[in-house]
């Protein structure tokens, strides 16, 4: 263990450490429109809250409290993937497009699973 504990208290580990510092996430313009993976998971809590439904990102913080099924349901999937659970649900197409007022932007298509060439195709998901 005394070893461990001096290999990284060296100043190799000390230096790294440094460099690879995180500020936390970056901030988008709003003409920025593509928002990856990581940076969605950054919002996962009541006062900053991000899913992913269909490859498009939405801020839904504002929703909670409106949520007809409860703010609970939706914290599950704060900051992740919610396509499933959304589809799952019986949600009508009418509810996906109410989405629209939340929309800030869509992932990178190296990272969809819906919205690209050979995608999973779902008939009722927009372009």
């Amino acid at each position: 263990m005394a070893e461990v504990s001096s290999v990284l208290n060296s100043g190799f580990f000390a230096s790294a450490l440094t460099v690879a510092d995180y500020d936390g996430p970056v901030k988008l313009s709003p003409e920025e429109r593509v928002v990856t993976l990581d940076e969605v998971s950054w919002h996962d809590s009541p006062g900053d809250c991000w899913i992913i439904i269909y490859d498009r990102i939405y801020d839904i913080t504002d929703f909670l409290d409106e949520h007809p099924g409860g703010s609970d349901i939706l914290l599950e999937y704060a900051g992740r993937d919610a396509s499933v659970a959304f589809r799952g649900s019986g949600h009508s197409a009418q509810a996906l497009r109410a989405l629209d007022r939340f929309t800030i932007g869509e992932l990178p298509m190296h990272e969809r699973i819906f919205r690209k060439p050979g995608g999973y195709h779902l008939s009722d998901i927009p372009e």
